[in-house]
């Protein structure tokens, strides 16, 4: 049989320097001791309150703003949850700053996920944090990493520092709340999947980051539930809660699910909004 010498066709694209920053802060995640809780919500009566406000307003409000704003207002109630620990100390802020990934399309018509936070969004309500999320995916990505500006040189001088540096410094940075605070919040709420009813994925994503805790949306599913004595379909969603262990324990995290799970399933805050 002949071999080909025909050259194989492929296609390599470089990743921006930056990334090597996301390299780095994922590596340090490791380092943390991590408790994964994999749930499923009951969230029938959230989809039906979502689809009546979009017929009564014409407007469709963001799901994943909705669970933000629900577990915002759990942390408030159990703020240790989004604590920072540094040696026997935990720092725990009064403000819960959301971290959420956004995709955004760059000039060559690529999608790629961007970070935006959610400033105080325990203090916001359901629309204000709808609207931010949507202004905030409708932002050029070119409008966004600023370029030319000060930031943007730093940041790709940061990622032009050798590996162990860069990681010495990110380090030091995890050690200072009010820095990560600001940097990266305390609270990161991600999407895998979520609302897809016609592909099932199969299984959890299990994340590893620095956020003191960390929600991961998978895709919606249909399960059965007894309510008066009858089998009734519902749809739940599936979700993966990543904790630091170091800094909320398991009574208290116990509890703060159960709040999270009675509030989305009661449809908490929604049928003030229509």
């Amino acid at each position: 049989m002949g071999s080909n010498n025909e050259k194989e066709e492929m296609i390599v694209k470089k990743y921006p320097k930056t990334h090597k920053l996301m390299f780095d802060m994922l590596d340090l995640s490791l380092q943390l001791h991590h408790v994964h809780v994999i749930a499923q919500v009951d969230v029938d009566l959230v989809l039906r309150l979502l689809e009546q406000y979009k017929d009564n307003q014409n407007e469709k409000l963001s799901f994943t703003g909705y669970l933000i704003y629900v577990i915002s207002r759990a942390i408030e109630k159990y703020k240790d949850a989004h604590a920072i620990r540094v040696g026997l100390k935990r720092y725990i802020f009064n403000d819960v700053d959301v971290h959420i990934i956004i995709e955004r399309e760059t000039k060559d018509g690529e999608l790629v996920p961007t970070s935006h936070i959610i400033r105080q969004a325990n203090r916001k309500s359901l629309l204000e944090i709808h609207n931010e999320i949507r202004n905030a995916q409708e932002q050029s990505i070119e409008g966004l990493v600023g370029l030319g500006t000060r930031r943007e040189k730093l940041q790709k001088l940061f990622s032009s520092f050798p590996g162990f540096l860069r990681k010495k410094i990110l380090k030091r940075m995890l050690k200072k709340p009010k820095m990560m605070k600001k940097n990266i919040g305390t609270v990161c709420v991600t999407a895998v999947g979520m609302l897809t009813k016609d592909i099932r994925t199969i299984g959890m994503p299990i994340p590893v980051q620095p956020w003191p805790i960390q929600f991961s949306i998978g895709c919606l599913d249909k399960r059965f539930k007894m309510i008066n004595g009858k089998m009734i379909e519902r749809d739940v969603l599936n979700v993966s809660i990543t904790f630091d262990h170091d800094v909320i324990q398991g009574g208290v995290i116990t509890r703060f699910l159960t709040e999270i799970y009675n509030m989305v399933e009661s449809g908490f805050g929604l049928k003030q909004t229509l």
